[in-house]
């Protein structure tokens, strides 16, 4: 019967806006009315019903704070100041009630104390659920220095062009550490005694010695913090503030291992754009077209998705588009002519399992941003693909198991972008074939053979 008790905990979020809407509109009556004194038994309805459902929230959130592990110093200012709502509360509908046990209060001070706990409550309440900077957070960044509050550092982002010339230290590590440690050691808040804003700093160390070992630099404090678990006290960064990336921890391990050097440039270490890549601009168009255009009328997507046809957006913002034909596969050359309406805005295009011929490339050849294209299990003998040698975008065609003739090969040799052809399961045996050393990465064939050590292996 557990469970009961972490579902009665699970209520806590929604109970707890019962009291805050009693208490507020109680205490809005109470300071409309407090001269003519004609709502009185309104004022005491509010205030009642305020001080039981705050009295459930607490009890809802206790159950919640003991079930659910809530590090104590997490919820410990906004339970007690729950508690002393509830308290507050209790005591001004006591004062309304006009009970003497109260009298040495006045309701100016009830009034007025229970409005501000339950604002610090609440406030308390949304640090847990949305974070401390909840309120914060959106206000530019000019505002939050000139109202002295933490601007957090740029996300590190490098130039796959240029990245091997920066100095490891000042392009990468330090950006780093100010973006997940120097919010707490720096100059004005200085953790520990160490301060991670500069290299002088770092080899400083702190109030427990030194963080980085050169003589050891496996055995450095700074690594042994950032592989603690993240609950162990001693974890860096602590595990309510944005952790280190697995990227980020691997380039701290290099930077150190190599003697900490401040002023080496990535180049002169020698280390590998792979450790880099994750810190490069994310391409969102990924293989298609980096190209802008209009938006499409609404009428002309509904065209197409009215024939059965999927229609997606290649990212949530775009106006390129992938189509597909799966749900369709009574669509032919005849449909394919609908493509038309939206010639310049196609990608990727799935005709795969339908009833296009080679006629088809007559329409496909004026899709002029066409990256993708999919004739998998279809009547493609290929005769007319030549025709596609004008997309200069075309990268990928699918052909398996359709009725492709390798004699058509060779008018793919000049399409000016492609990079794979699928073939397999088709009539033609390409061995037969010879196709230039050149194009032999482009056709994958699917004549796969495992290498005759791992045969006999088998």
């Amino acid at each position: 019967m557990d469970f009961l008790f972490d579902l009665l905990g699970r209520f806590h979020p929604l109970v707890v806006h019962l009291p805050i809407g009693f208490l507020i509109l109680g205490w809005m009556m109470w300071v409309f009315d407090r001269k003519a004194q004609k709502h009185q038994k309104i004022i005491r309805f509010a205030f009642f019903w305020g001080t039981l459902s705050t009295l459930i929230a607490v009890f809802t959130g206790t159950v919640q704070y003991v079930r659910e592990g809530y590090p104590w110093e997490d919820v410990q200012g906004h339970l007690i100041l729950g508690i002393a709502t509830f308290l507050f509360s209790f005591l001004m509908y006591l004062k309304l009630k006009g009970f003497a046990i109260v009298d040495r209060f006045s309701q100016s001070f009830l009034g007025y104390a229970l409005l501000m706990v339950l604002f610090i409550t609440g406030h308390l309440g949304g640090n847990l659920t949305h974070g401390k900077d909840h309120l914060t957070a959106p206000l530019p960044d000019e505002f939050k220095e000139v109202l002295g509050l933490e601007v957090p550092a740029r996300t590190l982002v490098l130039l796959p062009e240029t990245h091997q010339d920066l100095p490891l230290y000042s392009g990468v590590i330090q950006p780093i550490l100010d973006q997940k440690c120097v919010s707490c050691h720096n100059p004005k808040k200085t953790k520990g005694e160490l301060l991670l804003h500069n290299l002088k700093g770092i080899m400083s160390g702190g109030e427990e010695g030194a963080i980085i070992s050169l003589k050891k630099p496996e055995q450095s404090e700074m690594l042994r913090r950032i592989h603690l678990p993240k609950d162990e006290k001693k974890h860096m960064p602590p595990k309510a503030k944005i952790q280190l990336s697995k990227a980020e921890i691997k380039l701290i391990e290099k930077w150190i291992s190599a003697g900490a050097p401040e002023n080496k440039t990535i180049a002169d270490l020698g280390f590998p754009t792979t450790l880099f890549t994750s810190f490069f601009p994310k391409d969102e168009t990924g293989i298609y077209p980096d190209t802008i255009l209009r938006p499409l009328d609404k009428g002309i997507i509904d065209s197409l998705v009215g024939m059965g046809l999927q229609v997606t957006p290649i990212f949530k913002t775009s106006s390129l588009l992938k189509i597909s034909a799966i749900n369709t596969p009574d669509f032919d050359d005849q449909k394919a002519l609908i493509l038309l309406k939206v010639l310049d805005h196609i990608v990727g295009l799935d005709l795969g399992q339908t009833q296009v011929t080679d006629a088809v490339f007559e329409t496909l050849e004026q899709l002029k941003h066409l990256t993708v294209l999919k004739l998998n299990r279809t009547a493609i003998s290929g005769d007319g693909i030549g025709k596609l040698s004008s997309l200069a975008y075309l990268k990928q065609i699918n052909l398996v198991n359709s009725k492709f003739e390798g004699a058509h090969l060779e008018e793919m040799y000049v399409f000016p972008a492609l990079e794979k052809v699928y073939l397999f399961g088709t009539p033609t045996q390409f061995t037969s074939i010879e196709i230039p050393d050149q194009y032999q990465s482009i056709f994958d064939k699917g004549d796969y053979k495992l290498e005759e050590e791992v045969e006999k292996k088998l």
